[in-house]
């Protein structure tokens, strides 16, 4: 391994889960367990993740030198009280995760950290993964809230819904406040996504209705960690890190891919975002993970597709294949950042706009050996 891992994950076997999920995600990981010795872990690059007990004993973790910009610290523990949380933020942990957490929202949380939201602040967006119940007119269902922000929310539900209805969220009791017992607000989006036991559930993005004061600052004390119901609580001060050299734009519309097994028939499958260094599509059969194939990227100037090598280096699973592009000459590399600075930004939840209307298409072209 070159340099420091992406990730260190420390514990004394208790966060097996974690490692599981991470080698789910093709995340770059060290595994430190049972270490007595803090001069014994890799400093992270960009997270660190540790159970509750090895960051109380080990408290030197925190330290590190001021020319050097601190990974994100996920803690993950079976208490939470205020004076365990004090103790946390002196260290300087980001999030507070109870260990009843459901492995889809600390799947999401930990892409988050990871992918494309070292900028934002804080608490802005928090997956929240509880049971709600979504009223469409007067109609009602059963869903689970995802994510959340102070603007929209995600959900997911059995049915699907239209773009443009209006719905209304309860929120389940432990999270209610006096000033607020549900959000409102109109569909951005609705998705087919994969739900719980493989069965098809639909993801829906809202995008929230402005609040009163009071529910407001209730809204506030959910993402900012000050509410005690929360399983997953951000401990830390608002701060922003380095933005990413390789910063990922929106990329998400129908791409056309094509294969050496299909015959000179493309497929269609769904682009999801963009970097100088490489690209995240929808599953395609035949696609394995350290495959090579050749990518054609339309959008760029000229009009001719821009060919690039690539490698199939991530299978994140229903989230789709990360491609790594290979060799690009400078020319290439000049062309793709051009292409890459033309898309929109990654945008936050209930918040599409107009992300899929400029956007580019691209093609698997051939298999290599």
């Amino acid at each position: 391994m070159a340099g420091p891992p992406s990730v260190v994950l420390l514990d004394d076997g208790e966060l097996e889960r974690v490692r599981v999920l991470l080698e789910r995600l093709g995340v770059e990981f060290a595994l430190c367990r049972r270490v007595a010795d803090a001069a014994a872990v890799p400093r992270a690059r960009d997270l660190l993740i540790s159970s509750g007990r090895r960051a109380l004993a080990m408290p030197e973790l925190g330290e590190r030198p001021e020319s050097e910009a601190p990974p994100l610290w996920l803690c993950i523990h079976g208490q939470d009280f205020d004076e365990l949380r004090a103790k946390l933020r002196a260290l300087g942990v980001s999030y507070l995760v109870n260990s009843a957490v459901d492995q889809e929202s600390l799947r999401l949380l930990i892409e988050m950290l990871l992918h494309g939201q070292s900028d934002r602040r804080t608490g802005s967006r928090l997956p929240i993964g509880c049971e709600v119940s979504v009223r469409v007119d007067r109609v009602v269902q059963f869903g689970k809230l995802l994510e959340l922000s102070r603007g929209g929310a995600r959900l997911r539900t059995e049915s699907a819904l239209e773009v443009g209805d209006r719905v209304d969220v309860e929120l389940p009791l432990e999270l209610r406040g006096q000033a607020l017992a549900s959000l409102s607000g109109r569909v951005a989006r609705s998705e087919p996504c994969p739900g719980p036991a493989g069965r098809i559930g639909f993801s829906i993005a809202v995008e929230l209705e402005p609040l009163a004061p009071e529910a407001a600052l209730e809204l506030d004390a959910i993402l900012s960690g000050a509410n005690p119901a929360t399983r997953i609580s951000a401990l830390a001060e608002p701060r922003k890190r380095e933005r990413r050299r390789t910063e990922r734009r929106a990329y998400r519309r129908r791409v056309a891919a094509l294969s050496a097994a299909d015959a000179g028939t493309p497929r269609v499958a769904l682009g999801h975002d963009l970097s100088v260094a490489g690209i995240r599509i929808a599953r395609q059969p035949g696609l394995l993970k350290g495959m090579r194939v050749a990518i054609g990227l339309y959008g760029a100037e000229g009009g001719g597709p821009l060919t690039l090598d690539a490698e199939v280096v991530a299978d994140h699973g229903p989230r789709g294949l990360g491609l790594a592009f290979q060799r690009v000459s400078a020319e290439q590399k000049l062309v793709l950042e051009k292409l890459v600075a033309a898309l929109p930004q990654l945008e936050s939840l209930g918040n599409d706009g107009d992300a899929g209307r400029a956007l580019v298409v691209s093609s698997v072209l051939a298999q290599k050996a």
